[in-house]
Parts: C-alpha cells; structure tokens; sequence
C-alpha cells in the first residue's frame, strides 16, 4: 500500500499554446486539467503503474470539490480533509512542438487553519494504523508545506508514523525538507535540493546519495537532469542515464518518477529494476500532457 499525503493539493492545468504572446490575448489549442500538487501527481502515476495506492488530500471550496471528482475518475482512492480556503490552482503554458521547457504560474499552497491541520494529522495516523494491519505501507510526504503547518509538528508526525510501521518518504525542498528529512526512510530530491539541504555543493547525484546517508542514515534517490538518476538503497548503489526522449511536458516527471519507483518498491523489484522503473515513469509524463499521466509504454 502507498499513501500520499497532499498537503498541497491543486487544480493543476496544462494549456498548449502556438507561441505565449506576452502582454497580449493567447489562445491555447489544447487544455488538460488534472487532479494535482506533487503528492497527487504521485499517486496518479503509482496508481496507472497497478499499485495499490490512497491519498490524504486537504481540499476546500468548489475547485477542492472537482479534484476530488477527478481523483475518483482517475481511479485513486481519496480521503478528503475539508478546508475553508479555496484550493489553489497551478498553470503549465507548453509551447509549439520543439519545446521542451514550460512557463508556469504555480499559486501558494492552500493555507490550513490549527483545528484543520490537527484533523489532517489524526488522518493520517488513522490511514497508517488502518494500513499497518497488512504490512508496512510506503508513505509519501511530496511538495511543499502550506502556511498553517508547523514544520516542527510535521516532522513529529512524520516520526510517529513511521513508529507506526510506516515506510516514509520525502520530497520536497528549503525550509519543509530540513524539517521532515531526520524522519524519512528514503529521501528523494534533485541534487541542487540536496546540495541545499546539507549546505554543501554536491557534484554528483551519487555524491549526494552517500552525504544524504552520512547525515540522516537513510536511503536516497537523487536525479541530475541530463546526467540521470542515482540511488543508495540499502547497500546496494545503482544508476540510471537520463532519458534520450525529451517530451514537451516536462512538469510533473519527477513526482512521476516518485510513483514509479514506489509501484517497483511494492512489486519487490530489485533496487536497479526499481530505478529503471522510476526512470520510465518521468520519461512517459514528460510525453503527455498532464502531470502525473503517463504515456503508453
């Protein structure tokens, strides 16, 4: 079982564009709206890859209502914790067929009130001991931490439902990353996020792996763009090249890559089928439009 925890949830949408006319009308030939925030993108890819998948998701207003409707039409098990603000919504403009890059307007995470981030919290212990009763399930805390959660509570909870049995997995950046790293099991970011995170400059994606090890004692996947992926799991060390396919919708591939290497991890997949998995997964997002959808293998 994986559960995503979606603290950051939005309406994410995806217009196609000729060409982005600045300071002027642009029509888009094509929208694409999807249920989204990493965590949901995440679990949308984990869940088209056969996995047993749920999230935890904080939703208000009428736009927390259609990506709630959207989750279920994707097929993803949801519980919902109710919010009084407005569920954000994030935009990806792709240009003409070339481009490989994207211009988006990203609103802040929706903010959470004290009794709403206290209801989410008893959530999610609940979701984990419920999760628990047939083995450890993967628990994936990805994107960043809405104003209203203290990041000092969020590590505690982190802990504690790993206490639980809970597998737990982190990927984010600044300030929400130093708080839930000491509580992962498994670290997945960028190097430039893990260069940020430890404070030092890391030149390599395996350079990252081993100093990630060294300060939190845990596992870690860290991607490097065009130089691949690396991954310390266990005692094992293992890399995957960056893709030679480069598609058009780039946004979204790394919580792609995130739900692939989940899904591999519940199949029992070795540690370098696992990462060749991960690898496929980002690679089919960026080649469709829509984060967290992916491409026809």
């Amino acid at each position: 079982m994986i559960i995503t925890l979606a603290l950051s949830a939005s309406l994410d949408v995806t217009y196609e564009v000729d060409e982005l006319n600045v300071g002027d009308i642009t029509r888009p030939f094509a929208v694409t709206r999807v249920a989204g925030g990493k965590a949901l993108n995440v679990a949308r890819a984990a869940s088209a890859l056969g996995a047993e998948v749920s999230t935890l998701a904080a939703l208000g207003g009428a736009t927390g209502e259609w990506v709630a409707e959207m989750l279920a039409q994707d097929g993803v098990a949801a519980t919902v914790v109710p919010l009084r603000r407005v569920t954000r919504t994030c935009i990806a403009v792709v240009e003409r067929a070339e481009s490989a890059t994207s211009t988006d307007l990203y609103e802040p995470a929706t903010e959470l009130e004290p009794d709403e981030w206290e209801a989410y919290a008893a959530a999610a212990r609940r979701a984990v001991t419920t999760a628990s009763t047939g083995g450890g399930p993967w628990v994936a805390l990805s994107g960043s931490v809405p104003p209203g959660v203290p990041h000092d509570e969020l590590g505690s909870l982190l802990s504690e439902l790993r206490r639980r049995g809970a597998r737990v997995v982190v990927d984010g950046s600044g300030d929400g990353l130093r708080a839930t790293a000491p509580a992962a099991e498994l670290i997945k970011v960028n190097r430039r996020e893990a260069s940020e995170l430890l404070g030092i400059q890391l030149e390599t994606a395996a350079d990252a792996c081993d100093r990630l090890r060294e300060r939190y004692g845990c596992d870690a996947v860290v991607t490097d763009g065009v130089a691949g992926s690396s991954a310390l799991l266990g005692s094992i060390r293992t890399s995957v090249p960056a893709s030679v396919r480069r598609g058009r919708f780039p946004a979204g591939s790394g919580d792609a890559f995130l739900g692939g290497l989940l899904a591999a991890f519940e199949r029992g997949d070795s540690a370098e089928d696992a990462l060749a998995a991960a690898a496929s997964a980002g690679e089919r997002n960026a080649l469709v439009a829509g984060q967290g959808r992916l491409a026809a293998d």
